[in-house]
Parts: structure tokens; sequence; C-alpha cells
């Protein structure tokens, strides 16, 4: 399983270098626990913390960060959600959930570019990494 989250974090770091991003990648498990942080040279600090939550809310709630974007807003039924969860949740694109080839669900947490550079770089490293036989 280590091994599987190992690749999919190497396929996340070659594809911000190939737009030439420089990011933080970060996997948190169901019950909220870091199995792996890693911040490439000259990522923003504060993309370690983002990162995480990103990663975060995308294994706690199983949906992509950005599909709770409209629901924080003001207006939303989700409206709070950082500020409630303890600063935990968050509801900025970059983060997304998946399962390794045992069943176990996880978060991906991206973050270091633009939310669409993030969004980016998440979507293709998962796509490369599922389209590949384990």
């Amino acid at each position: 399983m280590f091994t599987e989250i190992l690749d999919l974090a190497a396929r996340a770091e070659r594809e911000a270098s190939r737009i030439g991003v420089q990011v933080v990648v970060s996997v948190v498990d169901v019950h909220g626990n870091a199995k792996l942080m890693h911040r490439t040279d000259g990522a923003p600090m504060h993309s370690l913390e983002m990162a995480f939550r990103k990663a975060y809310t995308s294994a706690t709630f199983n949906v992509t960060t950005e599909s709770l974007s409209d629901d924080a807003r003001p207006t939303g039924p989700l409206y709070g959600l950082a500020v409630n969860s303890g600063s935990k949740l968050i509801p900025f694109g970059g983060g997304a959930p998946f399962v390794t080839s045992d069943g176990e669900r996880f978060g991906l947490g991206i973050s270091g570019g633009t939310t669409e550079e993030d969004i980016e770089i998440l979507t293709r490293a998962l796509a490369d990494w599922s389209a590949t036989p384990a």
C-alpha cells in the first residue's frame, strides 16, 4: 500500500515539474492520519498546511475538495466549514480521494500552484496512476 502511495506522489511531482510548479504532496488516511507529506524544493511553506487540509478533507468526506466550494460560500449549507472544523477542512481545489489495491481509501492533496494548477496536477497524477496496472 505505501509503495502505491509513493508511486502516486512521484507521479504528482513529475506532473508539477512538467508544468513548472513547485508543490507539496500530502496523503491522509480516512482517520485523518498523515501517511505522506513531501515538499519539493521551492514550494511555498504555507502549502504544507494547505496540502494536508485538502488531503484530509477529501479522505474524510470522500469527495474532491473543489466539489465543496459552492456549498462553503456564505449562502451555502457548509458555510463555516473550515472554521468549525478546527481549520482542518478546506473547500479549495486540489484534493481528491483514491483507493489503493487493498481497498483502503486515502485523500491526496496538492498545493503550491494556482487552484487550477493544483487541480490539473492532481487530476493527471490520479489518471496516470489508476491507468497503471498494479
